[in-house]
């Protein structure tokens, strides 16, 4: 007989998978960390900085928020972004019996390599237009675990984890040089982050929840975002922008939990309008400075994708993220937007090494 009850059976199973689902290798083969990423840039390679025309621009380049015209919110949006590997974990995860040190033993031998990810993210927002400065501020809820399971013999997993929650809120604005725009936001993230080693044993013991709560580290900090976009002045079909942004001017260095590093992004974006129709095409280059310390692999940091608007409810997307073909689309009805997108991450020390195919759902319900 089980000492646990059955409640504490489906949290500690729960917990485990969240857990089970994150390990940065190590410096020199890793995801590159973030805080959120947005479904629809997601959808489109990852390339984003010159386009930031939606509340995405708060995380991306918020110069995007002098976009901001009308009244616009997103009451209720959550995203689930989950790898492919972590599906087929948590299907064996619900047969395991936790308490059972054989059985856990024998479910981490099974996944003992592969890569696992699970992030969701909840981000009301509201934006409004005030003496033609564009403005939004929302609510951040984000939880991100990353995991591998390693030494067959003996499994242990290496979790690293962040919750996040806080709130974000910035303005953009048109300046008098023809096509310049300007924006800033300013960022309060309150973290706790996990980053150990546990074996099958520990897993099975009674004392896991505690050991978990104990093994958790809190901190918060405080930073802010500057962009810039500029529109080529070009004479074209195509309408041509130039971004840059500086995300996390100041590193947020979060006491115990993992810190959140300064990154600068360029990226160059084009559009153009015909039938009803839009076409945007992007590309990005992340990180020029190379904060990460991961690893300096160039080709990790590039992004391109492209999305064709529709009339009424439609955009479809594609592009690649890190060499990796990335696809997405949009059913926005009134008051409910339906998004999807699927991509790689590349986990290892360089494009093309290690790929970890990915799936995001998200529903919005707004203005």
């Amino acid at each position: 007989m089980s000492k646990r009850s059955s409640y504490t059976n489906i949290s500690v199973a729960a917990f485990t998978f969240m857990c089970l689902i994150g390990f940065t290798v190590s410096l020199s083969a890793a995801e590159y960390p973030n805080n959120y990423r947005g479904i629809r840039p997601l959808g489109m390679g990852g390339a984003f900085t010159a386009i930031s025309d939606d509340e995405n621009a708060l995380f991306y380049n918020p110069a995007g928020l002098s976009n901001i015209s009308t009244f616009s919110m997103g009451i209720v949006n959550p995203m689930v972004d989950v790898s492919e590997n972590s599906i087929d974990f948590y299907r064996d995860l619900t047969d395991a019996d936790l308490d059972d040190t054989g059985e856990t033993t024998e479910l981490l031998r099974k996944h003992v390599g592969e890569y696992q990810h699970l992030a969701i993210n909840w981000i009301p927002y509201v934006g409004f237009n005030a003496a033609n400065v564009g403005v939004m501020v929302a609510g951040i809820a984000s939880a991100s675990v990353d995991a591998e399971i390693r030494n067959p013999p003996y499994p242990e997993f290496h979790p690293k984890a962040n919750w996040d929650y806080g709130f974000t809120g910035g303005a953009g604005l048109k300046v008098p040089l023809q096509g310049l725009r300007v924006g800033g936001t300013v960022k309060y993230i309150d973290r706790e982050s996990l980053d150990e080693v546990y074996t099958a044993a520990d897993i099975a013991d009674d004392d896991f929840e505690d050991r978990l709560d104990d093994d958790r580290k809190s901190g918060s900090g405080v930073t802010m975002d500057l962009g810039v976009l500029y529109e080529l002045p070009i004479e074209s079909s195509f309408t041509t922008d130039v971004g840059l942004s500086v995300n996390n001017l100041i590193e947020m260095d979060m006491d115990d939990a993992e810190d959140i590093k300064r990154t600068i992004n360029l990226g160059i974006a084009t559009r153009r309008s015909f039938g009803g129709f839009k076409l945007i095409g992007a590309f990005d280059i992340l990180d020029i400075t190379k904060s990460y310390e991961q690893d300096d692999d160039f080709m990790k940091r590039i992004h391109m994708g492209a999305e064709l608007q529709m009339p009424v409810i439609a955009a479809i997307r594609m592009g690649f993220n890190q060499g990796y073909l990335t696809a997405g689309a949009t059913l926005d009805f009134p008051v409910v937007r339906l998004d999807f997108a699927t991509y790689a991450e590349e986990v290892g020390a360089y494009s093309g090494q290690r790929e970890d195919r990915r799936y995001v759902g998200q529903l919005s319900i707004g203005w």
